[in-house]
């Protein structure tokens, strides 16, 4: 027995290692996560545009930067697919209509950083080099989904996007100017098909709830400031009452919470400034400035539209019209 455990160890040792390279002839590279290999470098603070191109749609996210910190705005150019109606009694089929084109445009926040991360750098599971020729069926490189580009510090990348690998856990991926084909994350591919869901900033603050310590809300010329009252989740008094609970306010600021994004607006449909706004409300954590919100109205084609926006959103949002109003309506109690 003990003669054999050598060639055991050795056995094992043999099968762990070709377990670890995975060939479809070609004697790719596979790493493990310590040792990932670089497609590019590059960070993302020097990341200047993403954009995604596919016959059925185009994501282009162009990096910004304010006081705040870092956003993307995001453009998505898509194709709907047709929408099938009965057709004419005589056409013996149901006729349909031809697909179009919609632009949507939005801010990108959270998420899309964490994307700018993976892309730069970019680095890949496994590297399978240059495909020999009539292979890039196999890989899905002969009818590629789109190609990704990347632009970091006025360099753009480029990667033709294939099949998902065996697990559909990976994307291969022929990098444009080397040639070289890598098994890359499938979510970064899935986050630029999935974009107008994965991408957009649905957060109206980014700091946490936890973190605000006191407000100052403003509407119609006059301002209230409320305190948190500590140990007691959702409980607010009057700056002037500190340990006096109000329940006014907890119940208000609670509708406010209810506030979410349904779209973003680059422009909205009459200007609109923090002066129209119908309450304004000031956050701060201790002495420091944490971020805002404005709540604003305007006349839409079924009763009132009404806008928020925050230093997270940057641009206006719109919010559902139901949420909006029992600010709006409740906001007097708050502020007399």
């Amino acid at each position: 027995m003990k003669g054999l455990l050598p060639h055991l160890v050795a056995l094992l040792v043999a099968a762990a290692l070709a377990l670890g390279v995975w060939s479809h002839g070609d004697k790719p590279i596979e790493l493990d996560a310590a040792e990932k290999i670089e497609v590019w470098s590059g960070s993302p603070e020097h990341l200047e545009r993403i954009r995604f191109e596919s016959p059925k749609r185009t994501v282009t996210l162009e990096a910004r930067k304010d006081s705040i910190g870092r956003y993307y705005v995001a453009t998505l150019d898509k194709e709907e697919g047709p929408k099938p109606h009965p057709a004419a009694p005589d056409a013996g089929a149901e006729a349909s209509e031809p697909p179009k084109r919609v632009t949507t445009h939005f801010i990108g926040v959270k998420d899309a950083d964490e994307l700018a991360t993976k892309l730069a750098p970019l680095t890949a599971l496994r590297q399978l080099g240059p495909l020999a020729g009539g292979r890039a069926e196999e890989f899905g490189l002969d009818k590629p989904e789109g190609t990704l580009k990347v632009k970091i510090a006025g360099t753009e990348h480029a990667l033709v996007i294939g099949s998902s690998t065996p697990g559909g856990q990976e994307r291969y991926a022929k990098d444009e100017r080397s040639g070289i084909v890598y098994a890359v994350s499938g979510d970064i591919v899935q986050s630029m098909l999935g974009a107008e869901s994965r991408l957009l900033e649905r957060e109206l603050h980014a700091f946490p709830e936890t973190d605000v310590t006191r407000l100052r809300i403003a509407r119609a010329g006059k301002t209230r400031e409320v305190v948190a009252i500590p140990d007691k989740k959702g409980a607010w008094a009057d700056a002037a009452s500190p340990s006096k609970l109000d329940e006014t306010i907890g119940n208000w600021l609670a509708k406010v919470s209810r506030l979410h994004v349904t779209e973003y607006v680059e422009n909205t449909p009459s200007p609109l400034t923090p002066e129209s706004a119908i309450v304004r409300i000031d956050y701060f954590g201790g002495n420091k400035t944490l971020g805002f919100l404005e709540l604003y109205k305007l006349p839409g084609e079924k009763g009132s539209d009404y806008y928020v926006r925050t230093e997270n959103s940057r641009w206006f949002v719109k919010v559902l019209a139901s949420a909006g109003e029992q600010v709006e309506q409740d906001a007097a109690s708050v502020v007399k």
